[in-house]
């Protein structure tokens, strides 16, 4: 395993965050609450919906999972639902094991969804239109979709996996849509390794999804095996919810930290013609999941691998290859969406996290500038 100088991520979980886990996972353990879906899953939904500020919050096994439940609760199957191609392949095949028809549009500067190009993709089959918040982005498109999507009875949904904490004028990410959803996994903000959550305004969406993850379950009578639905087992474990409480609790801390961070690359860049910000619409509300930069002068894999070999552990990418270029969707291989093409092809992601130390971010910068001094301009 590579000893990295600065690694593309890190968790963080501090000795009383540790303890609180320890203590009640044993008291789990020892029988005194249910392994799965207990009263701490019950705590961290509640917490989660009052965070973001919504009514309900339904926990899960993973984002993916997340985006599944929202999509088969509202009946897409047979419908379409336009998304950014600029994404993760869970977005797309959560509509497709929905039964729904996914429609790759374009992406503006910001890398989420332009707003005027999935406008016109809009057909009478549409059932929803997917806004991903790519690296923690929400982006000004969002705004106008709401409204689009509201003047013609079209559902909203958000992929805010990378969202955690991020709002744009004062709205928390999962806010925004029909529903949204989140994931845990464990290089996200917050992190319980595994395990994803829904948030909605919709109480009667929010049972729905509750029986979906419990294979379509609704408890009648003395009956609990009892089936409206065709579900899945997509259940989010105790010792998860325990993580997510201790992560939510520091989630504003590890924001915090990472709008720092950023703070310091945004000064190290500024003015640089090589070196281009991909911006948010909302500095003070971003999360920063990601750092996002545009290359447009030089070659990303050269500039990768020259970081790796300086200690850099680039943090991924969203996404290297979008996905109507993808071998997996052979009928959208033609289209042409050249925004999401560029940006796909010349972005990079710098290292950011909660424990990362201002020393490393300007030794990541330092270093980047370096190695694109030294290289020849692409022709």
């Amino acid at each position: 395993m590579t000893a990295w100088k600065v690694p593309a991520t890190k968790q963080y979980f501090s000795e009383e965050d540790i303890e609180f886990i320890t203590e009640r996972f044993k008291d789990i353990l020892r029988g005194n609450s249910f392994l799965t879906m207990g009263k701490y899953g019950e705590e961290f939904e509640k917490k989660f919906a009052e965070y973001t500020g919504t009514r309900h919050a339904v926990g899960c096994n993973s984002g993916t999972s997340a985006l599944e439940l929202i999509c088969r609760a509202l009946n897409i199957s047979g419908k379409e639902v336009i998304l950014p191609s600029n994404t993760f392949v869970a977005s797309a095949n959560a509509i497709i094991n929905a039964g729904g028809i996914p429609v790759f549009a374009d992406c503006g500067d910001d890398m989420c969804l332009d707003a005027d190009d999935a406008i016109k993709r809009i057909t009478p089959r549409t059932a929803a239109i997917m806004q991903v918040h790519i690296g923690g982005i929400i982006s000004q498109s969002t705004l106008k979709l709401q409204k689009v999507c509201k003047e013609r009875n079209i559902h909203l949904i958000e992929d805010a996996a990378q969202a955690h904490g991020s709002e744009l004028n004062g709205i928390k990410a999962g806010a925004f849509g029909t529903a949204a959803g989140f994931s845990f996994f464990s290089t996200k903000v917050m992190t319980t390794g595994e395990g994803g959550m829904v948030t909605t305004n919709d109480a009667a969406l929010a049972d729905k999804m509750k029986s979906l993850r419990e294979f379509g379950k609704v408890k009648t009578g003395i009956y609990i095996n009892y089936y409206t639905a065709m579900g899945y087992n997509w259940r989010l474990p105790e010792v998860a919810s325990l993580m997510g409480l201790r992560q939510l609790a520091s989630l504003p801390k590890f924001v915090k930290r990472r709008q720092e961070l950023a703070k310091i690359y945004d000064d190290e860049f500024a003015g640089s013609p090589d070196i281009k910000l991909v911006e948010p619409a909302d500095k003070k509300g971003h999360n920063y999941f990601k750092y996002l930069i545009i290359l447009p002068n030089h070659d990303r894999a050269a500039v990768h691998k020259a970081l790796e070999a300086e200690g850099i552990q680039p943090s991924g990418y969203v996404y290297e290859m979008p996905l109507h270029r993808q071998p997996i969707f052979p009928e959208s291989n033609r289209l042409s969406l050249p925004k999401t093409e560029f940006v796909s092809a010349h972005h990079l992601c710098l290292p950011v996290f909660y424990s990362m130390t201002d020393e490393q971010a300007h030794y990541v910068a330092a270093t980047l500038k370096k190695i694109i001094a030294g290289m020849k301009t692409r022709k």
